[in-house]
């Protein structure tokens, strides 16, 4: 489905995401972002008839004759008996399809790549994949204490999102492929906005860590909660041309060839450049020239990918490397909603998962302007 062809929804996102760029109250963001899942229930099933239907008979038509798994025939069991109000876990055949699904309307869940990490809700980081790792010394030395000061074991068991998946009733009664694909579609959606928010701007209270917070400025509250402020902007793209455009990159590209532990690490080929929608063609055109034979060229020094994402704030944007982020995903649990819709046709779902991301250290990342002061 072409969400941008909802225009309540897209209008909701762009509040919820304001608001945790703007540091929101916690419960405003919570409502901001169950306002989003609901309109955007209720447009998907106004457009279903036309969008929906298609895009699903679309890929039910070309998918293979692989036959649904032994799990997700007991799971779909389990969502259509509508005995009782079980608890049940995605199979991994259908969390993968989710995040396929996703990475393909949001750019940066494809470049940071999540890996599985399960139910066990625990990741496994480093401080740097150079230097303490291997070290010269006594063969018998403390080798193990080193290795054990390296590596940290994260608990992300309280980074958990809630999000809502909305069903017709008749389609509960159109066939496990169609109403697998339909789940994908929906869930996708519901989780691409929040994670993808999270991994630019969150704060790392009970979520990912952003790109543009400042691991240096944490302060926990009164439950031990650790959150992050924002980075300050030390690149200022406001005056970018093609020709000055390696001058004013170098210096933050330099910056982020050296991890924080003073230790060279390699960029090339991973650096990309996240910008909003709504800024992304004037940021663009400040890399287009007119050569001599009359075409237009787009010259981005240093292989910078340029990648839109919703996330970021307007004015602003993110200069990255996308091979120095922790990313890790738990289980998905889906879970029949026990109050009435207002919509007596539909069939409400919520919808619980667990992420983990955090930038390897601060000089994964450089914050932009785009606007002169």
């Amino acid at each position: 489905m072409d969400y941008t062809k909802l225009p309540n929804y897209t209008a909701a996102v762009e509040k919820y995401t304001n608001a945790v760029a703007n540091n929101a109250d916690e419960k405003e963001q919570q409502k901001l972002f169950a306002k989003s899942m609901e309109v955007m229930g209720t447009e998907i099933v106004e457009k279903l008839s036309d969008q929906t239907s298609e895009k699903i008979n679309s890929l039910m038509a070309t998918k293979s004759n692989t036959k649904l798994s032994e799990s997700e025939v007991k799971f779909f069991n389990e969502v259509t008996s509508g005995v009782g109000n079980p608890e049940v876990t995605l199979p991994v055949e259908i969390v993968n399809q989710v995040f396929i699904e996703l990475q393909e309307a949001h750019p940066l869940l494809n470049i940071i790549k999540f890996q599985n990490a399960g139910l066990k809700l625990k990741a496994l980081t480093a401080d740097s994949i150079y230097g303490d790792a291997a070290v010269w010394g006594d063969v018998f030395g403390e080798i193990e204490g080193q290795l054990k000061q390296s590596f940290h074991e994260n608990d992300f068991g309280q980074n958990k999102l809630t999000a809502f998946v909305v069903i017709p009733k008749d389609a509960l009664e159109n066939g496990y492929d169609w109403l697998k694909t339909f789940v994908t579609i929906q869930m996708s959606e519901a989780i691409a906005v929040a994670l993808e928010t999270a991994l630019v701007v969150g704060d790392g209270a009970k979520k990912p860590i952003g790109l543009m917070k400042d691991l240096t400025k944490g302060t926990a509250d009164a439950n031990g909660v650790v959150s992050y402020a924002d980075k300050e902007a030390k690149l200022d793209l406001s005056k970018l041309t093609p020709q000055n455009a390696p001058t004013l990159l170098a210096p933050a590209l330099t910056e982020m060839t050296i991890n924080a532990k003073g230790v060279s690490v390699p960029i090339d080929g991973h650096v990309k450049l996240l910008v909003k929608p709504s800024d992304y063609y004037n940021l663009l055109a400040k890399f287009i020239s007119l050569n001599a034979a009359g075409v237009y060229v787009i010259e981005v020094p240093f292989a910078i990918e340029l990648v839109q994402s919703i996330a970021v704030p307007a004015g602003k944007a993110v200069l990255f490397t996308d091979n120095r982020y922790w990313a890790y995903m738990g289980g998905m649990t889906l879970q029949e909603f026990d109050q009435t819709l207002a919509l007596q046709d539909l069939q409400l779902y919520t919808s619980k998962s667990f992420y983990y991301g955090k930038p390897y250290d601060n000089n994964v990342s450089v914050v932009a302007t785009l606007v002169a002061p």
